[in-house]
């Protein structure tokens, strides 16, 4: 059964297409689990709108919810729409996603990192800051973040595990210690990573975790799940052959996805 939990939706200003139309390709492509994860409000860039405001919360959940009564009532429907959320991960502070969670009926939450301190590490325009510190220190303060994230139990899924390896940049000495270290915690919490299939997209042209980092996550025990953080529609399910075929490669037999916060698993 193929699972797609990471699209985006036209609200979070840099996405395009219409919501019915990445259902459409959904089941054209034969996933039958799809969710969307529009990003948090709290998503920031200044002068950029990155994220749904709080005011288009009820609009996102009002158009998922319209969407799940057209493609998922029937008892033979082709597919069940999911609703979930990108949440980026505040280290500061994470009182506004606990009482978000709190307030919203979301089926799961995507934790991810996409700022170390105001640094927008993923963007283009913010690419030279790579060259002003060591690769590595870079590398070892993002997963950092990555472990108070797994560390504070609010979210079910871990975003884009590894996408400070973007735009190709690696430490020169390796970083196989880190994956084992995160691989290692992320089996303690019981936390699902999803294998993230658009840094084949970007100049990395990888997955988001590679294959070693993915193997490490199935040694220590860690549930897998999909998506394509599409953000068109014809970026639904993209790679996922590859993506099938590795997962089965390294070992896994069961995919992840969520319904209320409750983890399910269906085989590959």
């Amino acid at each position: 059964m193929l699972v797609d939990l990471h699209n985006h939706t036209e609200l979070c200003c840099h996405a395009s297409g219409a919501m019915e139309d990445y259902v459409r390709q959904a089941i054209a492509k034969g996933i039958s689990i799809f969710g969307f994860a529009d990003h948090s409000p709290w998503m920031k860039q200044e002068g950029i709108k990155m994220a749904l405001s709080y005011d288009e919360v009820p609009i996102y959940i009002e158009r998922v919810q319209e969407l799940q009564r057209r493609f998922s009532s029937a008892p033979d429907a082709p597919i069940k729409i999911l609703m979930g959320m990108e949440m980026d991960f505040l280290p500061e502070d994470n009182s506004e996603a606990l009482r978000f969670l709190k307030e919203y009926d979301f089926d799961y939450a995507i934790g991810s990192v996409h700022y170390i301190g105001t640094w927008g590490f993923d963007q283009e325009e913010q690419i030279s800051q790579f060259e002003t510190k060591p690769v590595r220190q870079i590398y070892e303060h993002y997963f950092g973040l990555v472990k108070e994230l797994v560390k504070s139990g609010i979210f079910d899924i871990m975003g884009h595990l590894d996408l400070i390896k973007k735009f190709g940049y690696f430490p020169e000495s390796g970083w196989d210690d880190i994956q084992e270290d995160v691989a290692r915690l992320i089996g303690e919490s019981g936390m699902a990573v999803e294998l993230n299939t658009s840094g084949m997209d970007k100049p990395a042209q990888d997955f988001y975790p590679n294959t070693q980092f993915l193997k490490r996550l199935h040694k220590h025990g860690v549930p897998i799940t999909l998506g394509s953080d599409s953000h068109h529609p014809e970026d639904v399910g993209r790679y996922f052959d590859r993506a099938i075929s590795l997962l089965k490669e390294v070992g896994y037999k069961e995919i992840a996805y969520f319904e209320k916060r409750k983890r399910i698993l269906t085989k590959i």
